[in-house]
This record gives C-alpha cells, structure tokens and sequence, in this order.
C-alpha cells in the first residue's frame, strides 16, 4: 500500500467556518444595500407611472371633453392623431395608440402599482393615487 505526500492536506472545518464566515459578511453587507436599491427602483417605477397615468388623463379629457370613467377605459379606448411625414402638410397618416398602455393588473382587473396595490381613482376630479402605505400624497 503506498501512501501520499504527508503535505497534502484536506479541507478542514476551520478552512470551512472561515468560509461560512467570509460569505456572512459579505451577505450582510450587500443584502441590504440589494434591498435599499429595489425599494428605490419601485418608487421610481411608481412616480413615472402616476404620471403616465395622469398625463393619459390629461390627454384624454382634450379629446373627449371629460374625465374618463375608470381607468381601464384609458387602456380600451385609442387616441387618433394625424402623424405629416417629412416637411410636405398634404402627405401624412395618422397614428393610432391607447391613451394608456397595458399595466400591470389585479385578479379583479384594477390597474396596480409596483408594490402591488391598487390605485385609487375619482373620475369627477381626474385625480389618481396609489393606496400603498407612504406614498399616497404622490
């Protein structure tokens, strides 16, 4: 029976707790700032789509002369707008596009936001805002 060189050495359990050691610190230190990140990323999610939303029912009541009457109606009906190619007025198309694209639903079709809760809307105002604890005056 021949045996190996008495230098090799296996992984011991010092050589493991110092790795269990090295990745708890290095999930301690980016856990967190991962966390810090994702919740600023959703409240610039949630800003730009407020106003998307209110710029769509802005845009919606210069053609219909009122407030839609939910928001899924900004998301039914489509906006016609006549589109001139190059600097010739008689040559142009028109460009047809939802008032407000497809966003992101709950199971009874309410539009939500990135937190993923509802968002509140008057049609007599215009006014829409999310319900998520900390940001309902946005």
């Amino acid at each position: 029976m021949t045996k190996g060189p008495r230098n090799q050495r296996g992984f011991t359990i010092l050589d493991a707790l110092i790795t269990l050691c090295v990745i708890g610190v290095l999930f301690g230190i980016f856990v967190p700032k991962y966390q810090r990140i994702a919740q600023e990323a959703q409240e610039t999610a949630l800003r730009l789509g407020l106003f998307n939303i209110r710029s769509s029912i802005r845009l919606f009541r210069t053609f219909n002369g009122r407030n839609p009457r939910s928001l899924e109606e900004l998301i039914e009906k489509k906006v016609i707008l006549p589109a001139r190619i190059g600097t010739d007025a008689s040559t142009g198309s028109f460009f047809e596009q939802k008032y407000l694209m497809d966003h992101a639903v709950d199971k009874k079709g309410h539009i939500i936001d990135p937190f993923g809760n509802p968002l509140v809307y008057d049609p007599l105002g215009g006014a829409v805002r999310t319900t998520t604890e900390g940001y309902e005056s946005w």
